[in-house]
Parts: structure tokens; C-alpha cells; sequence
């Protein structure tokens, strides 16, 4: 009997069969030799960075005493997240019981950080318990703000009655695949992408949902019934500016419309219209300003992405950045060591980290071992030579069946295997995010393996 294939597994093979990868998840090294020492570690937030750091410190310092601090018990794989909204994974596929994680090693305190006393070394937990701690590693990820669009809460991504969502939640990916289904299935509309001008995680992720819902349509010979159009807030597509060319040319190439330095602020639900900021910069008498236009654009689907922060705590206790346009919102610590630039026994992984680059999961990958390293070699009153490079990777989902690997650290580009390709879209690529990535780090990363 002929085997019968479903619409899911249509969806990850599109057009394209007889093709096995085997690729190596190049390890992180581990610490040249088990330290005795028993350092006593609070990790605050129990998301890929803090579980795997705490798997990594369990094998580097096993005297050690770490502890997470985190009131949630589930742990979403989040680059799943826009493959929902594809109609390739299910929530299910992207949640994890964060009790099957964690080492059994690690205590978990399952409540979440309300304070920091830095120079007393304690926090503070919602219970109103103190902790003493020797080193503090603080792994919260993003906040979202979404009450910075006036008219926008979270409550409008959960209400089905709205044509708004955003992949950067579980359910709000759900609610992108039922988009989908009924952008596909209506006589046509007005389809809008909207993201901001501060730092977000995985800047990409939006412009998937674009490609990948151009590319349905497309294909069905139903696109130009639909006027799309993404508003940016930024002045650039990505950090890394052959990135930012290449889905610029992508753009052109498949007349998808698109505008730098808009800055959605305002939403009307009920009336279907969304207000935009147009930010002109200019500099006067030497000193950089910029000067704001206001439009409205009417919308029948609007995807949007929400201005992102870190836990309030982190400001609260003196711990972020306290100058330029990032400040009161991203832990200040050195770039390459992921030190706190004034407590030494503090460090910060992952997208609260207050650098230039790495807000992604393999930037985590990358991270964790050189904080692991960096507390040992602090420890023992030597210098910290493990350093984060700034690397960070996104597999740019281009269309159903193919994919650009994007990579680049402080540097620039910097392709991790040749196959791979610094601007190259294929199916390989598309293979490795489907299929690699997610066992990499759910059955590798997360327990220190890779």
C-alpha cells in the first residue's frame, strides 16, 4: 500500500526528496580538569541558558552548589516557534517540562527574582526569601513589552476575534498558523509586519513569517490579491550588513514591499488601522536628532513584533546599563568575558546580556562555556581568558524548502562550515532547521553536550 503522507510533511519536504545530511555539532570544549572547589551559584531563570550553563558547571565544579530561580515550569524551544506559525510543528512539538531538563544536581527553586543585593551578594525571590550566593550567573531572557503600542496587549495576540499576532509566543504562533489557513482561504486583504526599533531577539523571525507566507501564496497564484508590506523600526534588515543586503535583494526580487525606520505606536482593533512613527535622523550643530512623522495604514492581518526588555529587577538593583539609548534595559557586562563591568562575581548569558550581538540560541551555545570557564578561572584569582566572539546564527527561512544561513559574529560574516554558505539559499540549509537543530539543542545543548 502506497504511503500516505500529511499536509505537515508535505510542508517540510516541499518540492524536494533523497537528500541526508550527517554534520558534526562541534562540542564545546570542556575545562581542562574538574575544579574542587564548592562555590556556592545562583542562576536566575531556568531557559536554555541557565539550564545548560547549570549541566556545564554540574561536570566543570561537581563540589559545586548551583541553584536555578524560576517560577515556570515549562521551557518553550523558541526557534520552533515560526515553524508553528508554518504549519510544521505543533506547540507540542516546541514544549518541554523544564523537571526533565534540569540535572538532578541542581537544585530548583521555583519562584521567580524580585531583587538583588549586589554588594551583599543576595537576592530576593517573590516568597520574600533571601539567598546568599558566592557567584550570580542571570539567565531571565526578554521581557515583552507589549503595552508600549498603545491598544496592544497580550490579551488582543490570545483573542481570536483579532487578526493580530506575533510568533514570539507559543500561542501567538499558533494563532499565526490559523492566520495563514485564513489569509489563504479569503478573497484577498491588506497583510502588515511590524517590528521595532530596540533590540529584539532573533531579528529575522518576522521576516520568515513574510517570506514563508509570500512563498504560499505564491504558489497558489493568489498573491496579488494581497497588498503585504513590512514596516521595520530599524535602519537596517540585520546587524551584519551582507545579511541585511541579501533579504533587501530578496525583497525586490519577489516585489515584497518593505520600509526602514517605521515604528508602529498605535492600534485601532476595532477599526483595523495601525499609526506609524517615521523616524528622519538628522544632526544639527553636530548633535545627532531625529525628527517623526506620523501615518496610519489600514490592515486586515497584522504580525507584529513587541519592543523587548529585560526582568525590572535587573534596573531595580543597579545591575544595567545606565547610559545611551539601551539604558535600564540589559545587564552591563564585557562583551567577550559576559563579566559584570563593576560586580565581578556577577555574569549574564543569553538575550538579557547587555552586548552587541548574540541574541539567539546558538549565541548561547557559544556563551555558556565561556562563562563556565570564566568562573573557574575567577576562582582561582586568574585572569579570564575565555571569550564570546559575538557569534550568533539564524537560519533565514526563505521559502518552503529553502534557507540562507545566516552567521555572523563581531567581526562579520562567519559561516561555520563551508556547505553552509555565507549568503547561499538552499535546501540544506532548510534540512538543518528542520530536522538538526532542534535535537542539537534539546538532547545536546541543554545537557552540555554540544
Amino acid at each position: 500500500m502506497e504511503a500516505k503522507l500529511s499536509r505537515r510533511d508535505l510542508l517540510k519536504i516541499m518540492g524536494v526528496s533523497g537528500v541526508a545530511l550527517g554534520a558534526s555539532s562541534l562540542a564545546p570544549t570542556p575545562s581542562e580538569a574538574k575544579s574542587t572547589l564548592s562555590p556556592n551559584i545562583a542562576i536566575i531563570g531556568a531557559g536554555l541558558g541557565g539550564i545548560s550553563l547549570s549541566a556545564r558547571l554540574i561536570k566543570d565544579l561537581p563540589n559545586a552548589k548551583i541553584t536555578l530561580f524560576d517560577a515556570d515550569p515549562i521551557l518553550y524551544y523558541q526557534p520552533g516557534f515560526t515553524l508553528i506559525a508554518a504549519g510544521i510543528y505543533n506547540k507540542q512539538d516546541t514544549s518541554y517540562k523544564k523537571e526533565d531538563l534540569i540535572h538532578d544536581k541542581v537544585k530548583w527553586i521555583k519562584e521567580n527574582v524580585t531583587k538583588v543585593d549586589p554588594e551583599a551578594k543576595t537576592l530576593t525571590t517573590t516568597s520574600n526569601q533571601t539567598h546568599q550566593y558566592d557567584y550570580l550567573v542571570i539567565a531571565t531572557g526578554t521581557t515583552y513589552e507589549f503595552d508600549k503600542v498603545k491598544g496592544l496587549d497580550e490579551e488582543t495576540i490570545q483573542d481570536p476575534n483579532y487578526n493580530i499576532t506575533t510568533i514570539y509566543t507559543a500561542d501567538g504562533a499558533v494563532k499565526a498558523q490559523k492566520m495563514f489557513e485564513k489569509i489563504e482561504k479569503s478573497n484577498g486583504g491588506k497583510i502588515l509586519f511590524a517590528e521595532p526599533n530596540t533590540a529584539i531577539k532573533c531579528g529575522g523571525a518576522n521576516k520568515k513569517i513574510y517570506f514563508l507566507l509570500e512563498d504560499r501564496l505564491n504558489s497558489q497564484n493568489i498573491k496579488d490579491k494581497f497588498d503585504m508590506h513590512l514596516y521595520a523600526g530599524g535602519g537596517a534588515m540585520l546587524s551584519s550588513p551582507i545579511h541585511a543586503k541579501m533579504i533587501e535583494q530578496f525583497f525586490i526580487s519577489r516585489n515584497m514591499p518593505y520600509s526602514m525606520r517605521n515604528v508602529l505606536v498605535e492600534i485601532d482593533k476595532d477599526k483595523k488601522m495601525a499609526t506609524f512613527e517615521k523616524l528622519m535622523p538628522y544632526s544639527e550643530n553636530g548633535v545627532s536628532k531625529v525628527a517623526k512623522e506620523t501615518f496610519q495604514k489600514p490592515f486586515d492581518y497584522l504580525f507584529v513584533i513587541p519592543r523587548m526588555t529585560t526582568s525590572s529587577f535587573i534596573s531595580d538593583s543597579g545591575l544595567a546599563i545606565t547610559k545611551g539609548d539601551v539604558a535600564g534595559h540589559w545587564v552591563d557586562v564585557d562583551q567577550y568575558t559576559l563579566q559584570h563591568k563593576k560586580y565581578p562575581h556577577i555574569f549574564a548569558i543569553g538575550d538579557c546580556a547587555g552586548i552587541p550581538k548574540g541574541k539567539t540560541g546558538a549565541s548561547i551555545r557559544k556563551q555558556y562555556p565561556v562563562i563556565a570557564e570564566n568562573i573557574i578561572a575567577h576562582l582561582n584569582n586568574k585572569p579570564l581568558q575565555a571569550k564570546f566572539d559575538g557569534y550568533t546564527a539564524c537560519p533565514l527561512l526563505t521559502r518552503y524548502g529553502k534557507a540562507v544561513m545566516v552567521e555572523f559574529d563581531y567581526k562579520g560574516a562567519a559561516p561555520s562550515l563551508p556547505c553552509f554558505g555565507a549568503t547561499r539559499e538552499s535546501w540544506l540549509n532548510w534540512f538543518v532547521k528542520i530536522y538538526l537543530m532542534k535535537p542539537m539543542v534539546m538532547n545536546g545543548m541543554i545537557y552540555a553536550r554540544a
